[in-house]
C-alpha cells in the first residue's frame, strides 16, 4: 500500500510541474501580445500625427494596391 501511495504522488508532483510550467508560457505569450499591441498603437498615433487620416489612408491603399 505505501508504494501505490508513493507512486501517486509522484505523478501528482509531475502533473503539478506541466501545469505550472504551462501557466508561465501562457502569461509570456499574454505579455508579449500586450506589448506588440502597445507598439502597434503607438505606430500609428505616430503616423497619425504625422501624416493625419488622409495621409495615413493614402499611403495604405498604395501599399496595398503597389502603386
Amino acid at each position: 500500500m505505501t508504494t501505490t501511495t508513493q507512486k501517486t504522488t509522484v505523478a501528482h508532483e509531475k502533473e503539478s510541474i506541466s501545469q505550472s510550467g504551462a501557466q508561465v508560457g501562457i502569461g509570456i505569450i499574454a505579455i508579449l501580445s500586450a506589448m506588440i499591441g502597445m507598439w502597434g498603437l503607438a505606430c500609428l498615433a505616430g503616423g497619425l500625427s504625422q501624416y493625419g487620416i488622409v495621409g495615413l489612408v493614402k499611403g495604405w491603399i498604395s501599399a496595398v494596391m503597389g502603386i
